[in-house]
């Protein structure tokens, strides 16, 4: 028999893999979904897809939608609707030469949760204190120089 708190230990792997189909665009595949990252036509791309910046704010704008819908269903919380809002800045320079000591990375993020509850404010908080600790890529950017803001819009319906 399996001891299931070992079975609960093994680290998850998870694998993509990109294919250049032209100067700008990839093309992404994860497990059975395909997705494409480009360039802006200014920027020497087709247009036809986020850039990778875009691609990193998605995520992460999903991994928050996601762990909070996680976290509220295991606190029994009541999310009417909820909404995100990611931006990021980061300064072009740093893409372009590793030799001109400017990070390629986002140096501000700012995710804005918009969530309709009723919930009291105490249970709010708590909501938003298990998040913080759960979502894997707001911990990325956090681990990274990028300072990551949350700002929570708390609507009543």
């Amino acid at each position: 028999m399996e001891d299931t708190a070992d079975a609960a230990m093994v680290k998850q792997e998870r694998r993509v893999r990109a294919s250049k189909l032209s100067e700008c665009k990839v093309e992404i595949k994860a497990r059975n979904h395909t997705f494409y990252a480009d360039e802006p036509l200014k920027a020497g791309g087709a247009d036809e897809g986020p850039t990778p910046r875009e691609i990193a704010l998605g995520a992460l704008a999903a991994c928050v939608t996601v762990i909070t819908g996680k976290v509220a269903k295991g606190l029994n919380f009541n999310v009417i609707d909820q909404s995100i809002e990611v931006r990021g800045t980061a300064d072009p320079q740093g893409a372009k030469d590793a030799d001109n000591g400017i990070t390629p990375n986002f140096d501000h993020v700012e995710v804005k949760i918009r969530l309709v509850t009723d919930e009291p404010e105490e249970r709010i908080e708590e909501l938003k204190r298990q998040h913080f600790g759960r979502c894997p890529i707001s911990a990325l950017f956090r681990s990274s120089s990028c300072e990551l803001v949350e700002e929570w819009n708390i609507e009543r319906p």
